[in-house]
């Protein structure tokens, strides 16, 4: 986001960085929680628009047609890095159609031994 005006890029591709930046930064902060993780693949499509905005918005071979490709390269790269997950949560959706969900016997457990 700050780079449009650092290398002072034209308007159209200033106006693509401004839009897409609080984008990336909205999907990774999304991502942090263990349960939204798969939100990090979102990245991925930012990460792919910004390699192909370089070649969109800017003249070949240009400084700007470099930064934004690797940047967009980058995103992609350390968006498919995937975290630890520390906590487990009770399945989602389909625990809603199962018989005995996972959190149903956890919750069973949890009494028993209260007991």
């Amino acid at each position: 986001m700050a780079s449009p005006a650092l290398l002072d890029y034209n308007q159209a591709l200033s106006n693509n960085n401004h839009i897409v930046g609080p984008l990336i930064i909205t999907f990774a902060v999304i991502a942090l929680w263990d349960i939204n993780q798969q939100m990090r693949r979102a990245n991925i499509v930012t990460g792919g628009w910004l390699v192909l905005s370089a070649f969109i918005f800017s003249a070949p071979a240009s400084i700007y047609l470099i930064l934004q490709a690797v940047a967009g390269l980058l995103i992609i790269i350390f968006s498919l890095v995937k975290g630890k997950v520390v906590h487990q949560y009770g399945g989602g959706w389909r625990s809603l159609w199962q018989k005995n969900p996972e959190h149903m016997r956890a919750a069973e457990n949890q009494q028993v031994g209260s007991r």
